[in-house]
């Protein structure tokens, strides 16, 4: 028996490298699907400019992804699953459910600010980044059933306080691409969110220009490392929040 081990041993290995290996190679593209679909937008065949942006084979390419949506989905579900996992813990030290999608949602943007390559590809996808099985469709409606349930909102129907808290989100990062937000226009727009979802103006107001913790990703995120890749003008995102 123990004579086997060795060999079984060595095949693990084997496995587990190959798993890596395509595990890399899947974040590569993803990373440059990002970049690619964020300058040419979703609709455009994007192929050929991923994969002389990525470097690789055409053949490589459709080892991983049959088409244009399969990689825009993919690409989709990574983006927005990493933002929700370094927003919504931040969110989360609010006690208060309507203070924590406040907050998520000027982190929210203070993200797509700070990391242009992000911000470009929120506003070229629009509705169609929010796949259905993403965080954000998890985390957000959890945090308004919530709301609802302790009377910190009046809206009971659960999709159509979505729809007033994302609309107008969407719509702030595509105002993004062609200016800055004005100073405070972030706190302002999620006070409006708020009052539209039913909280009192002086309490929406006092609740969305409280102070947010500070947002950071990790250096080796799909984000930074997209980022990393194109120039950066240095601004800060800290008057439009």
């Amino acid at each position: 028996m123990d004579s086997e081990r060795p060999e079984m041993t060595a095949e693990d290995h084997r496995t587990r490298v190959a798993a890596e290996r395509r595990e890399r190679m899947q974040a590569r593209l993803v990373e440059s699907a990002l970049l690619v679909f964020g300058q040419r937008g979703m609709d455009a065949s994007v192929i050929d400019e991923l994969i002389r942006t990525a470097g690789v084979s055409r053949g490589t390419f459709y080892n991983y992804f049959r088409t244009n949506e399969d990689l825009l989905l993919a690409v989709s579900l990574a983006v927005s699953d990493e933002m929700m996992r370094v927003v919504d813990p931040l969110a989360q030290g609010e006690s208060d459910p309507a203070a924590r999608i406040a907050a998520g949602l000027r982190l929210f943007i203070a993200l797509a600010s700070d990391y242009p390559v992000l911000g470009a590809f929120l506003s070229r996808g629009g509705l169609r980044v929010l796949t259905d099985n993403s965080l954000v469709k998890e985390y957000l409606p959890r945090d308004l059933i919530e709301s609802r349930n302790s009377g910190r909102i009046q809206v009971s129907d659960i999709d159509l306080a979505f729809d007033l808290v994302v609309g107008p989100t969407l719509t702030a990062l595509h105002r993004m691409q062609s200016r800055p937000l004005p100073d405070g226009y972030t706190a302002r727009l999620v006070s409006g969110i708020l009052q539209a979802l039913g909280l009192p103006s002086d309490e929406a107001d006092s609740i969305a220009h409280r102070p947010l913790p500070r947002l950071e990703l990790p250096s080796d995120s799909l984000l930074a490392r997209a980022c990393a890749r194109v120039p950066q003008d240095g601004g800060s995102s800290e008057a439009s929040r």
